[in-house]
């Protein structure tokens, strides 16, 4: 026995950021932006936080499960960066909650979500959890160089929540990492230590688009394949699949890897880029909310980032 997914929630900024706005900013354009990324439009946060956000996504994540704060026995955030470098962000949102819980953030970038499935199923295995709430959240616009228009139009901001509860529902999760600090990385912020001598650098993102695209599509078929074997099931047994919402083309060519049917394949890259961690739980709440799952679904999940590091899970839809 671990877990189903009893709720979920998602929250976004207000402000949308279409790409002809970018255009105005820099050059690039509608057409260049949509036809190598599939992106028409991100969220951007403003005056909102990550706290705020995730707090709201919480709410509704728990609504929809029909628990309290007080039902939760711990609390872990998929972010690269919360509000604050500490308390991490998992100990703002649940002193926004009024949740009395262990709290801990994950760091495995857009990966991350799943990692924090990975972690929750130790916790309930091990019968230290009954109820986890999981969130995740992003403000990739606070970590991107706007004068890079080869990466800040790929990114947008979010939060999302997901309610775990003890009992069936998983069926396999599979994790890998393949170490390297190159290919996608942030340098932490320097400081002022009047003792440095390092030479300081600007704290954006910076990324090789096109070692990202080669590690994107060889580790997300071969997390599929092998979250697959591992629940003993085959793609035409899988309702839907939830990839990582990094680039179109990338997502289309783990689908045609696979022959799956366009309508089996979730995507909402069009309106929110890659918001990292919170591209799934968003994706899924928002299909969940749409009435798209039906009770004993199968659910593919997978993602690839940073670090760099992958993951997929197989679950059945039990809500």
């Amino acid at each position: 026995m671990s877990f189903y997914i009893a709720g979920t929630g998602s929250a976004l900024p207000r402000k949308k950021v279409s790409n002809d706005d970018l255009s105005k900013m820099m050059d690039t354009s509608d057409e260049w932006i949509r036809t190598r990324t599939g992106i028409r439009n991100r969220r951007v946060i403003t005056d909102e936080t990550l706290t705020s956000l995730t707090a709201d996504a919480a709410h509704i994540a728990l609504r929809d499960a029909q628990l309290s704060a007080q039902d939760i026995d711990l609390v872990i955030c998929a972010t690269m960066r919360g509000d604050t470098v500490t308390p991490s962000q998992a100990c703002l949102t649940a002193a926004a909650l009024g949740i009395q819980a262990p709290c801990f953030d994950v760091n495995a970038a857009c990966s991350a979500m799943l990692y924090c499935f990975e972690i929750a199923d130790s916790f309930m295995r091990a019968d230290k959890a009954k109820n986890v709430l999981v969130l995740a959240c992003e403000a990739m616009s606070k970590q991107i160089d706007w004068s890079d228009r080869a990466t800040c139009v790929l990114f947008g901001d979010g939060a999302a929540a997901v309610v775990l509860r003890k009992g069936e529902g998983l069926l396999s999760q599979t994790m890998v990492c393949a170490p390297n600090p190159t290919t996608i990385y942030t340098p932490a912020p320097d400081g002022d230590s009047p003792f440095s001598t390092a030479e300081k650098q600007k704290s954006a993102l910076h990324m090789d688009g096109t070692e990202t695209y080669k590690f994107a599509v060889n580790v997300m078929i071969g997390q599929m394949e092998a979250a697959l074997a591992a629940a003993e099931l085959d793609v035409a047994d899988i309702a839907y699949v939830l990839p990582h919402q990094a680039n179109i083309r990338i997502i289309e060519a783990a689908r045609k890897r696979f022959n799956i049917p366009e309508e089996k394949v979730l995507t909402n890259i069009s309106e929110y880029g890659n918001m990292s961690a919170t591209s799934i739980p968003v994706l899924l709440d928002e299909n969940a909310k749409a009435g798209k799952f039906r009770k004993g679904d199968k659910l593919l999940l997978v993602a690839f980032g940073a670090g760099m590091t992958a993951a997929a899970t197989v679950l059945t839809w039990n809500k």
